[in-house]
Order: structure tokens, then sequence, then C-alpha cells
């Protein structure tokens, strides 16, 4: 199985997949483009992800867990960003909406 760990910034969306032991197997990032429509970026995100998961030969159904650090307060209990002070994301389901965009 594996993990993957997303950075979403300002500037970059960051993204690496990780083997059991922790192990990075694959790293890449692409533009955030703050200023656009929140669930575009989602999108992005996953897209990242699923190119990623493609170039490592590693099957998106062996990925167990994603993790997503975000700016601003985040629940993590519900996945919603709840507020964001650089994109703007405000009660936004990030987790319903990554599941969404994933393959």
């Amino acid at each position: 199985m594996y993990t993957v760990g997303i950075d979403l910034g300002g500037t970059n969306i960051a993204a690496g997949i990780c083997d059991a032991e922790l192990n990075i197997i694959i790293k890449g990032s692409v533009p955030t483009l703050a200023s656009r429509d929140p669930e575009l970026i989602v999108k992005d995100m996953a897209e990242l992800v699923g190119s990623l998961a493609e170039k490592a030969d590693i099957p998106f159904s062996e990925i167990a867990y994603v993790g997503i650090a975000a700016p601003g307060s985040v629940n993590s209990e519900t996945g919603i960003i709840e507020y964001s002070n650089n994109i703007k994301m405000f009660d936004f389901p990030m987790c319903e909406l990554f599941k969404k965009y994933s393959p």
C-alpha cells in the first residue's frame, strides 16, 4: 500500500507518493493558480496524483491514504477547509471533492 502527501500552497501544488516504509517513490508539482475556482484547484490536485501514480506504475487502488496540507483553518475530521487566507476556500469540502476527481 502507498501513501500520498499533498502540499496545497498559494503558488504551487506539490505531491509525493510514499511506499509502506515512507520512502518517497515519486514527487511532482503544478502551479496552483490560486485565483481560479477552487474546485479546479482540487481537480488539478487529483490529476497530479493520478499522473504520478501512472508514471510510477502504481495502481490508484493501492493508495491507502492521502494527506493534504492546506493554508488556513482545516477541520481534519470533516475534511472541510473552513477558511483559507490565500486561496478562496471557505467551508470548502476538500475531502469530498478530492474523492470526486480522483481516478
